[in-house]
């Protein structure tokens, strides 16, 4: 029986791993990529370093598009965050003498944000959990005066000088970008999502998956259905190879977990745990179109009790509100906490994808900082899903995780 050889398999297809495959393909490794059907959530684009120099060497810059505002909506505050709109004059307006600290405060907070993509992109992603890289990245943090050790506590820690509308305001904010906690936010995240959310461009989400496609198989990447994988091989301490329903058989060097859904196929190999499996529940509503007040934009934080934003988009039926939760809910919690932003819309609400998940404990959340993300889920196999090592940073997170095990891996996987 005849057997292909591949540098890279990758099992799953989130976004970082077809970023990841893109990559090797390009570099000119061999890669089968073993895909599903990847499942769409509303998910918010902002720029970011790592994705700017992904594209660079994709040749995608049009999938770069205008920066959308973010409006932050609650029952006590209306705010809009917009390169368009100065900022500090939407905090006065809206805080009055509270306006200058909390824009001082959201300044310094952009300024970490970018110094830390600087680091991280010096560093050729996020540092490896092992002494030679940690005291490498140590290194490189004394030299741009970063304190990690500061950066990895929970942003929640720093909004306790606020007070009334502001910290609410605040809170609303950070926990609407990372769709999680404040309390489990830690502010080196919270930078690097609002330094994200100030860039002037976003990113087409459907045009940059479509680029990633055409690229991997312009550069000759090998493609199979998950459906088609009959069982992965595991000898001694590593992953081999697989056998495929259709009859073939293939041998790879390395493995890339690119699905934490499809760990189950790695059951032969050391147990593996998700090492953070968030809850994510999302909703759309049915059509709005006459039911919007014009002064709403199209991205938009649903202030409250629990992380939830809002994104509208036109479609052939109109226009369509699709609803991202961290936290379970009934669909009149949903209602509720959108009242201020739809209060006399008449609208069905629908779930169209739910993430069930465990939660995490204080230990498990302490142990995921952003130098010691568990990148290696074994001897040759890695995790190369965001939504299990950097679920609060969305594609910029993918973008980010994505070149991080690129750097690493392409020095031993790099065509002669």
């Amino acid at each position: 029986m005849t057997s292909k050889h591949y540098d890279i398999a990758i099992v799953g297809d989130s976004l970082t791993a077809q970023i990841v495959a893109a990559l090797f393909a390009k570099q000119g490794n061999r890669v089968l990529f073993l895909s599903g059907t990847e499942t769409k959530t509303p998910t918010w684009f902002h720029s970011s370093l790592f994705l700017e120099k992904i594209l660079g060497i994709m040749g995608g810059r049009s999938c770069f598009v205008a920066q959308h505002p973010i409006q932050v909506i609650s029952a006590n505050s209306r705010l809009t965050v917009s390169n368009d709109i100065p900022l500090d004059e939407e905090l006065v307006r809206e805080f009055g003498t509270s306006g200058p600290e909390v824009s001082n405060w959201l300044t310094a907070l952009n300024e970490q944000g970018l110094r830390l993509e600087e680091l991280f992109l010096e560093n050729g992603g996020l540092p490896w959990s092992s002494f030679k890289a940690a005291a490498l990245f140590k290194l490189r943090c004394m030299h741009r005066r970063v304190n990690m050790s500061e950066m990895e506590q929970p942003i929640a820690d720093q909004l306790e000088r606020f007070s009334g509308p502001a910290r609410i305001f605040l809170t609303d904010l950070l926990q609407g970008l990372s769709m999680t906690d404040v309390e489990n936010l830690s502010a080196a995240r919270a930078a690097i999502l609002w330094a994200q959310a100030r860039r002037p461009e976003d990113l087409n989400g459907p045009h940059f998956s479509q680029t990633l496609g055409k690229r991997f198989d312009q550069f000759h990447g090998a493609k199979a259905q998950l459906s088609d994988l009959k069982s992965l091989e595991f000898v001694g301490s590593r992953w081999t190879g697989g056998q495929l329903e259709s009859g073939g058989r293939f041998t790879a060097d390395n493995f890339l977990l690119g699905d934490k859904h499809q760990v189950g196929l790695f059951k032969a190999g050391q147990p593996i745990q998700i090492p953070c499996n968030r809850h994510f529940i999302a909703w759309k509503t049915d059509n709005l179109a006459g039911q919007l007040s014009r002064l709403l934009e199209s991205r938009i934080i649903c202030g409250g009790q629990r992380p939830l934003r809002l994104a509208i988009e036109e479609t052939e039926d109109g226009q369509q509100g699709l609803i991202l939760s961290s936290k379970e809910a009934t669909k009149d919690d949903i209602r509720q906490q959108m009242e201020p932003v739809l209060p006399f819309a008449k609208y069905q609400l629908s779930e169209i994808y739910a993430d069930q998940a465990k939660t995490l404990t204080d230990d498990q959340r302490t142990a995921l900082s952003l130098t010691s993300l568990p990148i290696r889920a074994g001897k040759n196999l890695y995790w190369a899903d965001h939504t299990a090592l950097l679920p609060e940073m969305g594609g910029a997170g993918a973008a980010l995780l994505a070149w991080t095990i690129f750097d690493s891996l392409s020095i031993m996987t790099k065509p002669d």
